[in-house]
């Protein structure tokens, strides 16, 4: 009979294999338009962000037997940044492992090593629900600014903060991807409104750029739905209008996300996508509900607009080896002896940058 293999669950590399096998947190923006590909996550401390003019030149004529015209590399950029950091960590105490689990029979026979392996299975996916939230909002913020300034937390003091701050156009130009609306109210007709989104759309075609969906937070939606052009249309073209008269909108596998249907806006074909994605956060002492997009505003973009990048991260063993590990999360361990506790720590460095100059057009305060 074969000796059992002994296997350490708190292993470095065997977390990793751990998260691996999870179920991935849906998030919208991030799976939609920020894919990670596999040149993307990077053995360095610091990631190549490279974006490039869209292109919508024609070739000249020539006249037979004239030397071809050179196409100029122009329009080309590529920055060196490093990525912001995540880092949280969960505690394991041996109290824990003498208690009986969330759900597990009240007479049951699970000894602590099976129990610790239950924990470090849950903690390692509650981490990743919670990293997966944080990079969502780094995606949106991304879309919505252009890029993005967040607050780095050295502890839980906020006076000890620092701002990471990154902008993907040049500050002296002007920021290619916002679009000034004269916000819509009492007169405004829905002719105004595909006017208006026509010129986003516009903003993109003219720099070559896909224009395929329209983002719109949900007061926006509420708008819309209250014109009866809009309306017809959406039943016209996608079908979804119920005898009632409301709207039986498709519900996203993302919380929060509804899909209106494909509306022709002065000929430009959408997907109308409602956000009402939120997460939470502290403001004031409390917990409050907050969206990743602005319940006010819409954005007109296409899928893949984006890439989310990673660096390494760098870990040190008790011996004082020194290990560099690549990918999107890095689970580590610290163990108190003393205390009888064990602390699992999961690490990820993501930047989220566009593929080009502006791919995404956002208006804010569209309605009131």
């Amino acid at each position: 009979m074969p000796n059992p293999v002994l296997v350490n669950i708190l292993d470095t590399y065997y977390m990793a294999g751990l998260w691996e096998g999870l179920s991935p947190v849906p998030t919208f923006f991030r799976d939609r338009y920020f894919p990670t590909g596999a040149g993307d996550i990077y053995a360095a401390n610091k990631v190549l962000v490279e974006y490039r003019d869209g292109d919508n030149a024609m070739a000249p004529f020539m006249v037979m037997g004239s030397d071809p015209i050179n196409v100029k590399r122009e329009g080309y950029e590529i920055h060196e940044y490093e990525p912001t950091y995540i880092s949280q960590a969960r505690n394991l105490t041996v109290d824990q492992l003498k208690q009986r689990g969330f759900g597990e029979a009240i007479l049951s026979n699970s000894t602590e090593e099976e129990r610790a392996a239950k924990l470090v299975s849950e903690d390692l996916a509650l981490l990743e629900r919670r990293f997966s939230r944080t990079e969502e909002y780094l995606c949106s913020q991304v879309m919505i600014n252009n890029g993005f300034s967040v607050k780095a937390k050295r502890d839980e003091d906020p006076s000890h903060d620092d701002t990471v701050h990154i902008n993907y156009y040049d500050p002296t130009k002007g920021n290619d991807g916002a679009y000034t609306i004269t916000q819509w109210g009492a007169g405004t007709t829905f002719a105004d409104v595909a006017a208006d989104i026509e010129a986003m759309c516009d903003a993109l075609s003219e720099r070559g750029l896909p224009a395929v969906d329209l983002v719109i937070g949900r007061k926006v939606r509420d708008f819309l739905l209250s014109m009866s052009d809009f309306r017809d249309l959406v039943n016209k073209q996608s079908g979804i209008i119920v005898a009632e008269g409301g709207i039986r909108q498709t519900l996203s596998r993302y919380q929060g996300v509804t899909f209106l249907g494909t509306i022709n806006f002065n000929g430009y074909e959408l997907n109308v996508i409602v956000s009402n994605e939120q997460y939470s956060a502290v403001s004031g002492g409390s917990v409050v509900r907050t969206n990743y997009f602005p319940a006010t505003s819409m954005m007109v973009t296409a899928p893949n607009a984006g890439h989310l990048m990673y660096a390494h991260i760098v870990h040190m063993d008790e011996e004082g080896n020194v290990d560099t590990i690549t990918g999107k999360r890095v689970p580590d361990l610290f163990v108190d002896r003393k205390r009888k506790t064990r602390e699992i720590i999961l690490e990820s460095r993501p930047l989220a940058a566009p593929q080009n100059y502006s791919p995404w057009i956002y208006a804010a305060g569209v309605v009131a």
